[in-house]
This record gives structure tokens, sequence and C-alpha cells, in this order.
């Protein structure tokens, strides 16, 4: 949807989406049905936390009835990861993993439209100084995120503090792009979110001092991917953490988050890794991946295991789904 943009335009005048823009073809029939959850997220915005929360989880379990593949690849995900429960534990895990996925559909009501003083009363952020003492220096930093459930809460809350640059999947929808980007740029902090083929503009902003954002934690396939232990099993990872901090002179930090039993997102900071990057990419990747696992067990129903994490197999071995 997004064509790559010109290397001539300088970095700082990009627009880094065509979306942003009101298209006439946005009134067709064919996007009623969006237009139509748009609106109800609107309406489940105005709404308590904790009604969101109880509707939420209701929806989660109505999709593990009707999930399909979905459900048969976040069991297998949970088989392969937790060995140590049993099959009954896994079971519980797979239910309160549907209900926190369906709690973060509803999630982009609150992060789209709800005003500053509402996202700063559910929130919590711990470790900001962290963050500002490098960038008063005009050091990079790189966040090392993962894919957990309320990832889109979380920038809305992480916008209320800091600018930052975050490598992103630009959705299939050209309406849902145009709402959730338009939305985006309505928050206090406006963040550049860059088509995850544009990597060298997130390297050009983080090596002038600016913040930057990836998630490293899925599964892309052969190309450049290293094969390194991963929850016990052996996941290809690209080590783009170690090589965006090494290009851009960055700082890594990780960064987890959830929400927690009283509806409340918490947002924690690490200071920034030592020795890191290395000179051994394979083992900043290892490094990487068991940090990202310890902060995954922690609130492992809130991980987004519908992805087939482990699909890509070393030559020779058998597929895991």
């Amino acid at each position: 949807m997004n064509p790559t943009i010109p290397d001539d335009i300088p970095y700082e005048e990009r627009m880094y989406t065509k979306a942003y823009r009101f298209q006439g073809a946005f009134l067709h029939p064919r996007y009623w049905g969006l237009w139509l959850l748009i609106s109800t997220l609107w309406l489940i915005g105005r709404l308590p936390m904790a009604w969101i929360v109880k509707i939420g989880r209701k929806i989660g379990r109505l999709l593990l009835k009707i999930g399909g593949s979905r459900v048969k690849v976040t069991r297998r995900n949970l088989e392969l990861c937790f060995p140590e429960l049993s099959e009954a534990e896994r079971e519980t895990l797979l239910v309160h993993n549907f209900e926190a996925i369906g709690v973060a559909l509803l999630e982009p009501g609150v992060a789209w439209f709800a005003g500053s003083r509402r996202i700063r009363r559910i929130s919590r952020v711990e470790g900001l100084e962290n963050i500002r003492r490098h960038i008063d220096k005009g050091q990079g930093i790189l966040f090392c995120c993962m894919h957990m459930s309320c990832v889109e809460m979380v920038c809305r809350i992480a916008a209320e503090y800091l600018p930052f640059n975050l490598m992103y999947r630009v959705h299939d929808n050209p309406l849902y792009e145009y709402i959730s980007n338009v939305r985006r740029q309505s928050y206090p902090y406006k963040g550049r979110y860059i088509p995850r083929k544009q990597v060298k503009d997130l390297l050009h902003f983080m090596s002038k001092g600016e913040m930057g954002i990836i998630l490293p934690d899925q599964d892309m396939g052969k190309k450049r991917s290293l094969f390194v232990p991963f929850f016990g099993q052996t996941a290809a990872t690209i080590p783009s953490v170690s090589d965006f901090a090494r290009l851009s002179n960055a700082r890594v930090i990780m960064a987890s988050y959830y929400l927690d039993e009283n509806n409340q997102y918490v947002l924690r900071f690490s200071q920034p890794l030592e020795n890191f990057p290395s000179e051994d990419n394979v083992a900043d990747t290892i490094r990487i991946n068991q940090l990202i696992e310890e902060r995954i067990r922690q609130h492992p129903e809130q991980y987004l295991w519908q992805h087939r994490r482990f699909k890509t197999r070393p030559p020779g071995e058998p597929s895991l789904y």
C-alpha cells in the first residue's frame, strides 16, 4: 500500500504514509462495515476501563470458540514453550490469552480517542529517568519491545511522554491505515510511524539522537535470520537490535508492558544494556531473546501467541506446526 519514499526527499520532510489524506473512495459501501466498527470503538472508548476489560474478555472467549487455525497455533505455541505446565494449565493459559486478545481489540477506542488526562490516569510509567539522561546528551535510543496484546495502547501511553520513531507494518486496508495514522498524529508527542522496509530512515533519526522502537520477536523467514534459542526452541531471529544499535550508535533499552489486575497499564523501561552491541551478533541475539523471554514469562497470557514463531526451521528439521 505504501510506495517507497524517494531518497532525494530530506528525512525530516517525509510523510511516512500516503494515508494521512482523506480519499473519497473511503465512502464506498465496501468500507461501511469498517466505519461502523470505528464508530463502535469510539463509543466503547467512553466506557470505564473495568467495563471495557469485561466486554473484551467475553469477546475473547467467543474468538476462542470460532478461532480455527489461530487457536491451533496458539495451543501449539503454548505446548512448545511451556512443557513444564500440565495440559489443563496450558488450556487455562489459552483461555486467558484469548481474553487478553479480546481486550486488545477494544483498546484502540481508548488509545485513539481518549484525552491525556484519562490516559495518564489509567497508566503507570517507570524508568523515564533512564531515557532522559541519554536523550539530554544527544544519545539515540533504541527501544526493544515485544508483541504483547496491549502494544497499541502502550504506544499511546508512551506518546504522552516521548517522541519516537516506530517501525511498523502498513495495514492492508487503506481506511484503517488512514484512521489509525490520523489518530496517532493527535497524540501529545507525534511519533513517526515508519514502514518496516525503510530501515535507513529509522537509523537516520536515531543517529541524530532520537528514539526508535522495534519489535524483533517474530519469525521473518530465513533471509538474514540466525537460529537461536527462544523458550527452549530454535527460533529464526533477525539480529536487528544489535545491527541497528551498531549502525546508529544508539543505546538499547528494554521496554516491558502489561495490563495489571487493577486494569491499569504498566510501562517499564530498563537501564540501557551494558556492553551491547558486542562484536558477536549471535551472542547479542541470544541475549535479546533471553531478555524478551523473561518479560513474556511475567505475563504470558498477554503475549501474541497467535503468530507462528517457530515456522522457519533449520535445514533438515520438520515443521513444528
